[in-house]
């Protein structure tokens, strides 16, 4: 829904009837200058490891972009930008790349808090480490074509980091 002064309330987009129930919601509103053109809001559902993405038009119908799988339990679901994120605290990440138009599944390790700042996702881990991905670039190490993710800083002692806050100024 979104709210307008003059007329209160109204439902701007429907998805089709879905056969699961619907455990994690994101939602991406304009981005100014966005890659997308008239597919800059987005809305994700997920239900177990399965991910349905929608690029929503002013005059409230919705294009399916895709169905994703991450392959494990979606536990955390939201945009970076115009990027989506999937994460799993088995140590699973997914991310749609809203320019490539393309699905990245990375095994990293046990993920136990995120955050995002700016186009940086911060990953907290069960080893001490916090990694990072700047989403944006959606860098591929040429390699192995995987997901560069990169620590940022590792505990002497191990402790698993469990929350994560970012400001960035």
């Amino acid at each position: 829904p979104r709210m307008k002064e003059t007329s209160g309330w109204q439902q701007v987009f429907s998805s089709p009837r879905l056969d699961w129930v619907i455990e994690r919601v994101a939602l991406n509103a304009k981005v100014l200058g966005g890659a997308l053109g008239d597919h800059d809001k987005m809305v994700a559902v997920a239900s177990s490891s399965e991910i349905i993405l929608w690029a929503l038009q002013a005059d409230g119908n919705g294009s399916e972009i895709g169905v994703f799988h991450l392959g494990v339990p979606v536990e955390a679901l939201f945009f970076v930008g115009n990027q989506l994120i999937a994460t799993s605290h088995t140590g699973k990440i997914g991310v749609w790349n809203a320019v490539t138009k393309h699905w990245q599944i990375q095994d990293v390790v046990p993920i136990n808090s995120y955050d995002a700042a700016g186009t940086f996702l911060l990953l907290g881990c069960n080893n001490g480490s916090i990694y990072y991905v700047d989403v944006q670039k959606f860098p591929l190490r040429m390699k192995d074509n995987d997901l560069l993710v990169t620590e940022l800083y590792r505990d002497p002692t191990e402790d698993a980091v469990t929350a994560l806050s970012v400001y960035l100024t």
